[in-house]
């Protein structure tokens, strides 16, 4: 009975982007692709951990990084320090050019929901412009790093905001799934909503005219299903990924 059910559902292109996302996200799936950037991405290293404390140099780079990046908020040394102690925050550095550090990624600690989840907000995604897909160097570095960080980390709850189209798409590559804001816990719906008064014109950000609009919620497969499966938004306008 159960046979009958599963192989016509394979069917349903819902389905086959179900299974894509969890073999994405899965060891099997992002071994070969990680391999595999070393040809994407020559002389690129991705830096995490205890590696990232034999180069001390990253921090005043990716604080250069995030004051210079219109769409970053500004990180301090010490918040950096922290992150990358927690083992929460990946590096991609060119090694050709002496380390030069040439994209970041990072997940910062949003606090617990209201049942006692922790949550982490995916930022400071960065990569230096000469560097970038459409640069001179034509990289795929911002996927590399993406999806380091959602496949180390599967068991964390994770999501992730924008107004970029471009940043939407890369999430979708990589099994980002996109839901309402309402669909996420109070405590972590709040936590997120941080914009000051001057982008969203509203001093209760709990409205915020921009949400589910031109400001878009995702979250990672694996913290989809942890949160019981919520209805994704389908937008005709941005879910075919460039």
């Amino acid at each position: 009975m159960h046979g009958g059910i599963m192989i016509p559902s394979l069917f349903n292109p819902q389905t086959r982007k179900d299974l894509l996302a969890v073999f994405q996200t899965s060891s099997l799936g992002t071994t070969p692709a990680n391999l595999f950037d070393t040809f994407r991405t020559p002389g690129i290293q991705y830096l995490s951990g205890s590696a990232l404390k034999r180069f001390a140099w990253w921090i005043p780079q990716v604080v250069d990084a995030t004051q210079n990046e219109e769409h970053l908020l500004t990180k301090t040394s010490l918040e950096l320090r922290t992150v990358a102690d927690q083992h929460h925050i990946i590096i991609a550095v060119d090694t050709r050019l002496n380390y030069l550090v040439v994209g970041c990624i990072a997940l910062w600690h949003l606090g617990r929901d209201e049942q006692d989840r922790d949550w982490f907000e995916l930022g400071t995604l960065w990569v230096h412009p000469d560097y970038r897909y459409h640069g001179s160097r034509h990289m795929p570095i911002a996927d590399a790093l993406y999806r380091r960080i959602l496949s180390e980390n599967q068991s964390k709850n994770i999501l992730a905001t924008t107004t970029n189209l471009a940043a939407i798409h890369l999430g979708m590559r990589h099994g980002m799934q996109m839901i309402s804001y309402a669909s996420l816990p109070k405590k972590t719906h709040k936590a997120t909503c941080v914009c000051p008064f001057e982008k969203t014109g509203t001093h209760n950000n709990m409205k915020c005219p921009l949400k589910n609009q031109s400001c878009r919620v995702r979250v990672p497969f694996p913290t989809w299903q942890r949160v019981g499966k919520p209805e994704r938004s389908i937008d005709s306008r941005i879910t075919k990924p460039s």
